[in-house]
């Protein structure tokens, strides 16, 4: 692949949306050919995806098969866009707000977890993971402002995902991919402002850019 694939994770609230079209922004007024995407897509099995998440319970084996299906759409048929893998052939930076690390992350709550790693494997690793990290608590505050709640957007499902975050990201590291983790929250526990987060963002997620690109 010429170009460098980008996957923006966190838990629900964490401001994964807002900081993928930030930093996009900047990367391409910078000159990078940006090309960004979102999981689950606009496409048919993502649009199935998004209407199954509003049940009161769903069922993992089944959520994993369609995440999973749902990304491989994404990369070999694109979702309003190029596809993923012809954008990165083409040498573009494609920034992701959630990838498959999400989908090891959640469906694992009762999926078992290898199983939905190899449902994954034909989905190739990202290089670079920016994961942003915020309390449960905090992220919970943000969602409740939304018309909409998800079936995932519960305290003890969160708690359990974010724990399942920073094992599959371990794992990701010892693969090659480079995680720049960002706090969402000061060490004093009060929410850090969106332009210093981003900021943050911004410069170590360059500086990697640099480093893939040059």
């Amino acid at each position: 692949m010429k170009g460098v694939l980008v996957a923006f994770e966190g838990i629900d609230g964490s401001g994964l949306s807002t900081h993928v079209a930030l930093v996009s922004k900047r990367l391409a007024d910078q000159g990078f050919m940006v090309m960004i995407g979102k999981e689950p897509t606009m496409g048919p099995i993502g649009k199935l995806i998004r209407e199954l998440l509003r049940e009161e319970e769903v069922d993992q084996d089944i959520m994993a098969l369609l995440f999973a299906a749902d990304r491989l759409w994404h990369l070999r048929r694109g979702a309003g866009h190029l596809p993923i893998l012809e954008a990165l052939n083409r040498g573009f930076v494609v920034i992701l707000d959630r990838y498959k690390h999400s989908s090891i992350a959640y469906q694992s709550l009762k999926a078992e977890e290898s199983w939905v790693e190899v449902l994954n494997s034909l989905a190739p690793d990202p290089h670079i993971v920016v994961f942003i990290d915020v309390p449960v608590a905090v992220a919970l505050d943000r969602v409740s402002r939304r018309r909409e709640r998800f079936y995932y957007e519960e305290a003890r499902r969160l708690t359990a995902i974010k724990e399942n975050f920073y094992r599959v990201l371990r794992r990701a590291e010892e693969r090659g991919t480079r995680v720049i983790r960002v706090a969402g929250v000061d060490e004093g526990g009060k929410e850090r402002s969106i332009e210093e987060v981003q900021e943050e963002i911004y410069v170590r997620l360059r500086a990697e850019l640099s480093r893939l690109l040059r």
